[in-house]
């Protein structure tokens, strides 16, 4: 019968059955519900609902607009594209620590509720919500429960209420996921055919970690643009099975796109001149942009490169050093170069003398001697002048004349 409820629920929304049993196991997941609860049917049916009016009002919007569908197609190149950061993590750190220092008021100010298994196999779970405790038995226990060593299970919960702008959180009280990647970038482009500019772009979930299109590679893909026309999000795995390479396509074909007259240089320079910044000025404007939003903290510059160390760090990242060669250098305090740390899902293809644009977060640490000079959290890198292939640069061996 559920396997039916959903098959139907997908034609009704014209949605792919894999998609549809995504989206179910999400909502008896979020509503910490077996998939077999016949409570699970009428939260989906419930779903469906409300997709099928939200489609309609945008059929009725798409007879004004010139749109007929939530999903829009999307042309034109990512200018950065972070590597997908688990959102949950803090969150569930947070709740362990608090759970080990203090159980009773980690329970109390729920941020976690507690479970033990009763002489059934099923689980008796306790929590308070809203200042009340609440306690019920279950079949299972969600998939963020943990069990310490000393056999005490916890579950880590939305301690949430309200937003910061005031919106209500739905999931608050709920189980924490187990992970929540979330993937973020810019987009230059136009949807739905319209106006080429740039938007901040926002993927969430396992397709999010599987969608990689290179920055600077025009693309074509379908996405959720909001009413304000400044962003856009990745939809379940909709995003990921429509995202195309403009250079795989037919140029005898009607979604082939001939780019050649764009200069991407200067779409740089007119679409994000508020983010130019040259190597000397990093430290100066990582200052600055600590006062921006988050999603709007990054620079664009440009150097030549001058070490690349291939050997991944212990989060993946490699390292390549750029320099100003208009600049002067000071060799004892290594001013004039800048790191930039590179997550594995951008590719190197230039070696040492290349002349690159990056694009990238700023990050500064306090050193012994003081703070350190910025580095850039690298989210896109732009090649315009290529020499050689990514190799590690050779270590100078310094002679030993100590016996002379």
């Amino acid at each position: 019968m559920m396997e039916t409820e959903i098959e139907n629920g997908a034609k009704a929304l014209e949605m792919g059955l894999d998609e549809a049993k995504e989206k179910f196991a999400g909502i008896c997941q979020e509503n910490n519900l077996a998939q077999d609860n016949p409570v699970a049917i009428s939260l989906w049916r419930n779903f469906v609902a409300n997709a099928m009016r939200s489609k309609q009002q945008n059929n009725n919007a798409g007879a004004k607009t010139g749109g007929d569908s939530l999903f829009k197609e999307v042309f034109g190149f990512f200018v950065s594209l972070d590597a997908p950061r688990d959102m949950m993590s803090w969150n569930r750190n947070k709740a362990k620590e608090a759970f080990l220092r203090d159980s009773d008021k980690a329970l109390e100010e729920g941020l976690v509720a507690q479970a033990t298994e009763n002489a059934l196999g099923r689980f008796v779970v306790s929590r308070y919500h809203k200042g009340q405790y609440q306690e019920k038995i279950v079949p299972s226990l969600p998939e963020g429960a943990e069990t310490l060593e000393d056999g005490r299970i916890y579950i880590p919960l939305d301690a949430t209420e309200h937003y910061m702008n005031g919106g209500v959180n739905r999931n608050f009280g709920k189980p924490l996921p187990r992970e929540q990647y979330r993937r973020t970038g810019i987009f230059y482009g136009s949807v739905a055919g319209g106006e080429m500019k740039p938007y901040f772009f926002s993927y969430k979930n396992q397709p999010a970690v599987d969608f990689t299109p290179q920055p600077f590679n025009w693309v074509h893909f379908s996405c959720v643009a909001n009413e304000n026309g400044t962003d856009l999000y990745g939809a379940t795995t909709t995003t990921l099975n429509s995202l195309v390479m403009n250079a795989d396509l037919d140029p005898e074909g009607d979604k082939y796109r001939d780019t050649s007259g764009y200069d991407i240089q200067q779409i740089l320079v007119d679409a994000f001149s508020d983010k130019l910044t040259p190597l000397v000025e990093l430290d100066r404007q990582h200052m600055v942009m600590q006062t921006l939003p988050a999603k709007e903290r990054f620079v664009i510059t440009d150097g030549t490169v001058c070490n690349m160390n291939m050997t991944p760090t212990s989060n993946g990242n490699r390292i390549l050093n750029i320099t100003d060669l208009n600049a002067e250098m000071d060799y004892e305090n290594d001013s004039g170069m800048v790191t930039c740390w590179i997550p594995e899902h951008l590719e190197l293809d230039f070696g040492i003398g290349s002349t690159v644009i990056i694009i990238g977060r700023t990050s500064q640490r306090q050193g012994e001697d003081g703070v350190e000079p910025a580095t850039i959290n690298t989210s896109g890198i732009f090649v315009t002048t290529r020499h050689g292939s990514p190799v590690d640069a050779p270590s100078p061996v310094e002679e030993d004349f100590d016996w002379f």
